[in-house]
C-alpha cells in the first residue's frame, strides 16, 4: 500500500511538467528517495494503473479527432487517417498473397487442313 506522498509523486510524475527534483522538493523527500520508491512493485504498479485511467478519458477526443482527419484538405492526411481507422477495425491487407490456381492446360495445335 502506498502513501500519501507516493501516490502525490506518481500524480505529480503523470502530469510531467516536472522534474524529479521539482517533485521531491514538493514533498520534502530526496531524489533518491523516488528513485527508491519508482524501483518498487507497488509503486509501479500504481503508476501504470494512474496512466491508464487517465488515457481512458482521452479515448473520446483521440476518436473524434481521426474522424476529422478524415476531412482534411491533405490527401496524405486523409488517406492515413483512414488506414488507422480500417487497422484498428482490424481490416489490415493481408501481407501474403493467396493464388490458387487450378486449371486444365489444354494445347491445340492447329496442323492447317
Amino acid at each position: 500500500m502506498l502513501n500519501s506522498k507516493q501516490k502525490k509523486c506518481i500524480e505529480m510524475m503523470a502530469l510531467g511538467d516536472r522534474t524529479q527534483k521539482e517533485i521531491a522538493e514538493q514533498l520534502k523527500v530526496t531524489e533518491a528517495t523516488i528513485c527508491n520508491w519508482k524501483k518498487n512493485e507497488d509503486f509501479q504498479t500504481e503508476y501504470i494503473e494512474f496512466m491508464r485511467q487517465n488515457l481512458r478519458g482521452a479515448v473520446a477526443k483521440a476518436f473524434n479527432t481521426e474522424l476529422q482527419l478524415l476531412n482534411a484538405r491533405s490527401e496524405m492526411v486523409r488517406l492515413l487517417a483512414a488506414k488507422d481507422v480500417l487497422d484498428r477495425a482490424g481490416f489490415r491487407p493481408d501481407d501474403n498473397v493467396n493464388a490458387n490456381i487450378d486449371t486444365d492446360l489444354h494445347i491445340t495445335i492447329d496442323y492447317g487442313d
